[in-house]
């Protein structure tokens, strides 16, 4: 299962109790525009497009962001009897175009650690009668617009992540991205054009090339008001690279960590922490850095209101 922002407990209570500062909290007034982290993400996470067609004949569908997916005749299987499907077709899109996007809805833009730099992810579903369907023989077409003004680009999908060079794997994030298999992939003068290689998330992704030393940093959470909270994230926004990243926790250092040598010395951003506490409120901070050599971080996180946290991913370029 993929991990967004605030989807799953990352850790127990217990774990970020552990770690918790010892000084006395304080309980937060809750008068004053607080939210439930439910409430919050119903209200902006983003959300799946719905879409029908005929299998038989193909349709077009087209996203409110400006996706545009074809599907011509033949476009469909079943995924367990491999036979065509000619019928109705369900298709469900996810467009998430911009950083504040990935922040709230999509995996983050990294491949078993090294930074990517997107041009935008969608999450491709089509379904038949309730059942799973895979594309057919016929070519699926798909045009993303180029909203992030990223450059050249190829093709990521979602696949099980390597170990690292310790032997492990996040537990909380088991995937990662991968290039694609070999897929037709362009640039149109304002969009992204590829051949659709599954019905899964995909990415117009590179690698980011960055001559400057790579580090690792850690960071531990410094609680205002509450150390029982759960669904906590820590992840950096980069300043001017289309970049998002997680730090998994580390269960051995009790700290979340980022993956080992990847972030370059010397680039800036946002480090962001939000999580909820023990009765559903977003707790939320952040804090700018600039990566040094083996930094380690406290970043303050207390219960904020929907007005802050908005704000601050409104501000988000």
């Amino acid at each position: 299962m993929k991990k967004f922002l605030l989807h799953g407990s990352i850790m127990t209570a217990l774990i970020i109790m552990a770690v918790a500062c010892s000084k006395d909290k304080q309980t937060p007034d809750t008068s004053f525009g607080q939210i439930k982290s439910d409430a919050f993400m119903a209200k902006y996470q983003v959300k799946a497009q719905t879409f029908t067609g005929s299998a038989a004949t193909g349709f077009v569908v087209t996203g409110e962001k400006g996706t545009k997916i074809t599907f011509r005749p033949n476009s469909f299987k079943d995924s367990l009897t491999g036979a065509l499907v000619t019928g109705t077709v369900t298709i469900k899109l996810t467009e998430v175009l911009s950083k504040k996007d990935i922040l709230l809805s999509g995996p983050m833009t990294e491949a078993n650690g090294q930074l990517l730099i997107s041009g935008g992810e969608i999450n491709v579903r089509a379904t038949a009668d309730g059942r799973a369907l895979v594309p057919g023989d016929s070519a699926i077409e798909v045009k993303v617009p180029q909203v992030m003004r990223a450059g050249d680009m190829n093709l990521f999908v979602q696949a099980p992540r390597k170990v690292d060079n310790n032997g492990g794997v996040p537990v909380d994030y088991p995937n990662t991205w991968v290039p694609a298999p070999y897929a037709p992939f362009g640039m149109g003068d304002n969009s992204y054009v590829f051949n659709l290689p599954a019905f899964t998330w995909v990415n117009c992704d590179r690698f980011y090339q960055d001559p400057a030393p790579k580090t690792t940093i850690t960071v531990s959470p410094d609680f205002q008001d509450s150390d029982s909270l759960t669904g906590l994230q820590v992840m950096i926004v980069f300043s001017d690279i289309t970049t998002v990243i997680t730090l998994p926790f580390n269960y051995q250092l009790l700290q979340f960590q980022s993956y080992l040598n990847s972030l370059p010395v010397g680039k800036e951003g946002e480090l962001v922490i939000i999580g909820k506490d023990e009765n559903g409120y977003i707790e939320f901070g952040t804090q700018h850095i600039t990566i040094a050599a083996d930094m380690h971080i406290d970043i303050p996180i207390a219960r904020s209101t929907e007005a802050t946290v908005t704000a601050f991913l409104d501000s988000v370029q």
